[in-house]
């Protein structure tokens, strides 16, 4: 897959691994992976729970937590709420994927209301990920939500300053909508 040669398919290779190790995490992981974005999201579970099984058979703290992380986009899309929150707290373990994760953490606070919560996993999400464009801009709504208005145009001012392109950014200034659908 790292290739993406047109005329390698890299989900036999994935499968073969498997059929030879059936708990090999890396080929499980890969097609979780592989399920997760075609939409397959049983299959998805299924090969990622796999991987983590693996993963955490000697160490509850795997070295990576991206398995977890795809776990939790799997779940939610199946509007499994309460175990993608749980999946994606696990995925902030790993440095790697603590940014994100808390992201999609204060992303479901969100849905729910839970703006001092959305605030503590989105600022936990910019420490590992100052510049992440998108989660600055939902910060700049929870902190509106909180009553914090001049923060958040602060919060809104240094993003714009970062991205003056950024599509969200200018929509939370101006409410302008881009005319490019590929931009919205």
């Amino acid at each position: 897959e790292q290739y993406r040669h047109p005329t390698r398919n890299p989900e036999a290779y994935w499968l073969e691994a498997i059929r030879r190790d059936a708990g090999d995490s890396r080929c499980n992981h890969m097609l979780g992976r592989w399920h997760l974005r075609r939409g397959e999201f049983e299959q998805a579970e299924q090969y990622l729970r796999t991987a983590i099984s693996s993963l955490i058979r000697r160490n509850p703290n795997p070295y990576d937590g991206e398995p977890h992380y795809n776990l939790g986009l799997t779940l939610r899309y199946q509007q499994r709420t309460a175990e993608a929150y749980d999946a994606f707290y696990k995925s902030t373990w790993n440095a790697a994927w603590r940014g994100p994760g808390y992201h999609r953490l204060a992303e479901i606070d969100c849905t729910r209301g839970e703006w001092p919560k959305a605030l503590d996993h989105l600022n936990r999400s910019l420490r590992a990920d100052a510049d992440n464009l998108t989660a600055r801009n939902l910060k700049t709504i929870v902190l509106n939500r909180l009553g914090r208005s001049e923060e958040a145009n602060r919060l809104l001012d240094e993003t714009q300053t970062l991205d003056p392109l950024d599509v969200f950014g200018r929509f939370l200034r101006h409410g302008e909508i881009p005319n490019d659908p590929q931009m919205q």
